[in-house]
């Protein structure tokens, strides 16, 4: 029986028979497993920022995939030359605050009995084993990330996949070899998580992502090709692209969605929103419009999402949800028979001082 090539084998074939593919819809990222392996995207959350000035862009985006403890990779398509940083969690956040403000904090306190003689005569079942649901350390979410420029050749996009242990579909082959036709370079992000014991959360963040390159208008690649030969024709989940630029925008299509975000921001708000995310990765320091989508992700035609000049929206802002924070007293039911005790004694104790010899009342 003749043996199967290995997929590191067979990835420089794919890549010289990708010129000989039909034409395939531009991803906005490829993900790039390791062998037997499969990723899954949750969800993305993009914030464009549009300079008309400098015909310039910078895409902040940030995935969500299904928990995994193996490393796999990401290939970002950009438009020629481009710049890739990675940054904190704080950029996002701040991001986030601003287009879902946080509402107040209600605090509730519950109070629950414990015992200090149960507590040393027992212990937890499991020796110290965490069980399942139970909330864990956010430092389990964690995941080192480097990147490497792979550019528009052949060459050093097969080394990289050959270096870090990653494959590519030859249907993925052919999309990346259409877009390095057009003059796309790409960059590669290896996500490796962090080494836990049992089985890993079922969510895990991606890095934070800023690319900045020219553009004559906002625009994002939004299609997210499977990791798969054929294509099973789901949509995908749904993404989140918000625009910054100096006029408001409206998703370019037939029946264009309503905003769930839009809001006029000061010159001062985009200083403050510097400040909570310790710095900016781009230029664009002007009064502008900030205007919020969530829409499908596309199925057909090249996968782009364009946005045009349109009228100003009205101000509209999402209900801020109260944030609870629930707190537990832990009272041991020992100390409530001491108080209880301590509260006895000290009623009785001055009656007994009013009582003289024989019991009598003293005048």
């Amino acid at each position: 029986m003749p043996r199967s090539p290995a997929p590191a084998a067979l990835a420089p074939y794919a890549l010289a028979l990708a010129a000989l593919a039909l034409a395939r819809p531009a991803p906005a990222a490829v993900i790039a497993p390791a062998p037997g392996q499969t990723v899954e995207l949750l969800d993305e959350h993009v914030l464009l920022v549009y300079d008309p000035l400098t015909a310039s862009q910078t895409t902040v985006v940030q995935h969500t995939f299904a928990g995994t403890a193996s490393p796999f990779g990401i290939i970002l398509p950009v438009p020629g030359q481009a710049r890739v940083r990675t940054h904190t969690q704080r950029l996002r956040n701040a991001i986030r605050n601003r287009l879902q403000p946080r509402g107040r904090v209600q605090r509730t306190l519950s109070v629950e009995l414990t015992s200090w003689a149960a507590g040393c005569a027992l212990r937890d079942v499991g020796d110290g084993v965490p069980i399942e649901g139970e909330s864990r350390s956010d430092g389990r979410r964690g995941a080192t990330v480097d990147t490497t420029t792979l550019g528009a050749a052949p060459e050093p996009l097969h080394d990289w996949l050959l270096e870090n242990g990653f494959t590519v579909a030859p249907a993925q082959a052919a999309w990346l070899n259409e877009l390095r036709a057009s003059g796309w370079g790409l960059v590669g992000v290896t996500i490796r998580p962090r080494a836990v014991e049992g089985a890993p959360d079922p969510r895990m963040r991606g890095p934070v992502l800023s690319i900045t390159h020219d553009a004559r208008e906002p625009l994002y690649a939004a299609r997210h090709p499977p990791f798969a030969l054929l294509e099973d024709g789901g949509p995908g989940p749904p993404i989140e692209l918000a625009v910054l630029t100096e006029w408001a925008v409206a998703v370019d299509v037939d029946r264009p969605p309503r905003p769930f975000f839009a809001d006029i921001l000061t010159e001062k708000a985009v200083n403050r929103l510097s400040s909570d995310a310790g710095g900016l990765p781009w230029a664009f320091r002007r009064e502008g419009s900030l205007t919020g989508f969530r829409v499908e992700r596309p199925t057909d035609g090249m996968g782009i999402v364009r946005f045009v000049r349109s009228d100003p929206w009205p101000t509209i802002r999402p209900t801020p949800k109260a944030r609870i924070r629930a707190n537990t007293l832990k009272l041991p039911i020992e100390l409530v028979f001491v108080l209880a005790g301590l509260v006895i004694w000290g009623w009785r104790r001055p009656s007994r001082r009013r009582l003289g010899r024989g019991g009598r009342r003293l005048e």
